[in-house]
C-alpha cells in the first residue's frame, strides 16, 4: 500500500468493538510516534496509554470516546517544548498534532480503526489522571477495531475541497 492509499484509507471511526488492541499493534503505534518528528527535534511529546476499565470510564467523563477499549492521551511537556525566540511561540499543539498523526496513521495501516479527539477541559484530564505539572494535554487518540464499515477511500473526491482551492503559488502574491 502506497502512502497516499493508506491516507484515503484512513478515517474518523466513531464505534469500536470491545476487544483489546493487541500490544504487538500498539508498540507499532507508540514507535510511529516516538519516531515522528518535533520542532528541534524536542521530543517534548507525553503519551499517556489509557486502557483499564476504570480508567476509560474516567477518560470518558470528560472526553467522547466512543466506547473505545483504548486511547492515547497525548501530551505536551512545556518544560521540553521548543520556544522561538523572537516571540517564544511554543511548539507543543503543533509537535504533538504531528505525533498524534502518525499514531493514528500507524493504526490504520494494523486494520485499526481511531478518531482524533480534542473536545475536553485539559485541566480536568490533568487532574483525573494526575499529570506532571508541566504536561499539557492536548489531544486524545481512541483507538479499537472498527465496529462500523470503514468509509470508502473514494470520498476524498467528494468530500475535499479540490487543490485549486487550498494551495497556491507565491509568485500570485508578488506586489
Amino acid at each position: 500500500m502506497t502512502f497516499i492509499d493508506l491516507a484515503k484509507k484512513r478515517c474518523s471511526v466513531r464505534s469500536f468493538k470491545k476487544d483489546p488492541v493487541d500490544p504487538k499493534l500498539l508498540s507499532v503505534i507508540l514507535e510511529a510516534g516516538r519516531i515522528a518528528p518535533t520542532a528541534a527535534n524536542s521530543q517534548s511529546q507525553r503519551v499517556v496509554i489509557i486502557e483499564d476499565k476504570e480508567d476509560l470510564l474516567k477518560l470518558s467523563e470528560v472526553a467522547q470516546i466512543y466506547g473505545a477499549p483504548m486511547a492515547l492521551l497525548i501530551c505536551a511537556d512545556q518544560d521540553a517544548t521548543w520556544k522561538r525566540s523572537f516571540d517564544n511561540f511554543d511548539t507543543g499543539p503543533i509537535d504533538t498534532a504531528v505525533v498524534m498523526t502518525h499514531m493514528m496513521l500507524a493504526a490504520a495501516d494494523g486494520g485499526l480503526g481511531a478518531v482524533w479527539v480534542d473536545y475536553f477541559k485539559p485541566d480536568k484530564l490533568k487532574a483525573l489522571f494526575n499529570l506532571p505539572s508541566s504536561w499539557h494535554p492536548f489531544h486524545v487518540l481512541a483507538i479499537g477495531v472498527p465496529n462500523v464499515p470503514l468509509k470508502s477511500p473514494d470520498r476524498h473526491s467528494t468530500m475535499r475541497l479540490p487543490l485549486d482551492k487550498t494551495v497556491f503559488r507565491a509568485k500570485n502574491f508578488r506586489k
